[in-house]
């Protein structure tokens, strides 16, 4: 296997991303055990609207390379599936009891987490049968341009 270019050795990356990621279960413990049960935060819809405003651009973006038939578009609906399925979790934990709680689950299984699904398959599909590479997209805009 030939290493991409500017990484040295993908299995030593590799294992450092997985032994951070297994360093972090200790962390995730302590703070369940550590958290308050409540808690108020005065930036709520800030962060409610920067959640959903880039699910939007990420969703927008993966349209935009879509019809360009950009390769690109494999990276931003990854980001919108991670986004997505981030907003259906924190909705769903975050609701009130009742009503609140039952919008939020139907909001997930029905618009969230589907629409996360076909952001993952496009980009899975698209990383195993990548658009073909135009003269522009290959070269770029600058070198086709001056020639």
């Amino acid at each position: 296997m030939t290493n991409a270019p500017g990484i040295r050795s993908p299995r030593r990356l590799g294992r450092a991303f997985a032994t951070a990621g297994l360093i972090m279960i200790p962390w995730l413990l302590h703070l369940s055990m550590s958290l308050p049960q409540k808690a108020m935060d005065s930036h709520w819809a800030l962060g409610w609207v920067g959640l959903d405003s880039g699910e939007a651009l990420a969703l927008f973006a993966t349209g935009r390379f879509l019809k360009r038939a950009d390769n690109r578009c494999t990276l931003t609906a990854t980001a919108a599936a991670a986004l997505l399925l981030a907003d259906g979790w924190f909705d769903v934990t975050a609701a009130a009891p009742g009503s609140e709680v039952a919008l939020a689950i139907m909001m997930a299984v029905c618009v969230e987490i589907p629409l996360a699904i076909v952001c993952t398959v496009l980009a899975l599909r698209l990383t195993r049968h990548p658009f073909p590479q135009s003269e522009t997209t290959a070269t770029g805009p600058l070198t086709a341009q001056s020639t």
